[in-house]
């Protein structure tokens, strides 16, 4: 566990700078905006301890608040999603396809289970994150967290791929 959670505590300052320095300032169609950052909790092992994984996921978002300005929402987004992770994982990832610390990539699990477990997980964060950005719901919304979901799949993907061929 102790190279795994120094690989991804040193992930954290990377993934928060090109988050708040790059994709935050680039609104793809002056609406999309990607949160790559949710590929670190994607990917994290499922055997992480709770409490870490917890504190990770806290950690990322008050990070992400902080350099943005927000008021909590991140963080509040990235805790739940690290919450429902390990039920989510179980619904969508074929059972003892991974070993105890093995991390959820795209060659580990399959494309299907890997596409469906991302875009799930991206899917929910977005929807609490925007819920609590606007605090009201309309269709406009509902285009901002499909479109960005979307956007953010894709680019958790490419990541996934470069990830995976430079090994």
């Amino acid at each position: 566990m102790n190279k795994y959670f120094i690989k991804y505590l040193g992930l954290i300052p990377l993934f928060v700078l090109l988050q708040v320095l790059v994709l935050n300032e680039i609104l793809f169609f002056a609406y999309i905006n990607p949160y790559l950052y949710l590929t670190l909790i994607i990917s994290i092992p499922l055997k992480t301890p709770n409490w870490l994984l917890l504190f990770y996921a806290f950690l990322i978002g008050f990070l992400i608040d902080l350099f943005s300005g927000s008021l909590g929402f991140h963080s509040t987004a990235t805790v739940f999603i690290a919450f429902i992770k390990i039920g989510l994982a179980k619904i969508t990832i074929p059972y003892n396809i991974l070993e105890d610390m093995d991390e959820i990539t795209l060659n580990k699990i399959g494309s299907k289970s890997y596409i469906v477990f991302s875009f799930l997980m991206i899917l929910i964060h977005n929807s609490l994150l925007f819920s609590l950005e606007y605090l009201y719901f309309n269709l406009q919304i509902l285009g901002k967290i499909i479109s960005s979901s979307i956007v953010t799949l894709v680019l958790v993907l490419i990541l996934e791929t470069f990830k995976s061929s430079k090994k």
